[in-house]
C-alpha cells in the first residue's frame, strides 16, 4: 500500500511540476507580448513625433518665405512664425499632464492587464484528477 501512495505522490508532484512549468512558460511569453505591444507603441509614436517635426519645419520655411515676400522682410516673417511656435509650445508644456501622461498611462496599463490568478488556478484540481486517472489507467 506504501508503494501506491508513493507512486501517486510521484506521479502528483510530476503534475505539479509540469502544470509550474507551463504557467511559467505563459507568464514569460505574456511578459514578452506586452513590452513588444508596448515598446513598439512608444517607437511608432516617436516616429510620427519625428515626421511631424520635418513637416512643421518645411511649413514654417514656407510661411516665412510667403508672410517675408508680402511685408518685405523675411527676419520679421521669421520672428511671426517664432511667436507662433513659442506660443503653441507654452500651450503644450501647460496641457502635457493631459496629454501625454494619459496617453502613457494607458499604453502601459493595456501591457499590464492579464487574466486573473483565480481563474487560472480554478480548474487546477479537475487538471490534475484527469491526468493522474490517465497515468493510472495506463
Amino acid at each position: 500500500m506504501m508503494e501506491g501512495g508513493q507512486n501517486l505522490m510521484n506521479i502528483l508532484s510530476s503534475v505539479l511540476g509540469d502544470y509550474l512549468s507551463l504557467k511559467t512558460d505563459d507568464f514569460r511569453k505574456k511578459i514578452v507580448a506586452g513590452l513588444s505591444v508596448g515598446f513598439s507603441r512608444v517607437l511608432s509614436v516617436l516616429v510620427i513625433v519625428m515626421l511631424l517635426m520635418i513637416v512643421l519645419a518645411v511649413f514654417s520655411f514656407g510661411l516665412i518665405v510667403l508672410i517675408g515676400d508680402a511685408i518685405g522682410s523675411w527676419s520679421a516673417a521669421a520672428f511671426i512664425i517664432g511667436g507662433v511656435c513659442l506660443t503653441a509650445l507654452i500651450i503644450l508644456i501647460l496641457v502635457r499632464k493631459r496629454l501625454f501622461l494619459k496617453m502613457f498611462a494607458n499604453i502601459f496599463n493595456e501591457m499590464a492587464e492579464t487574466e486573473s490568478p483565480s481563474e487560472d488556478w480554478k480548474f487546477l484540481p479537475l487538471t490534475i484528477v484527469r491526468y493522474l486517472r490517465a497515468r493510472l489507467d495506463n
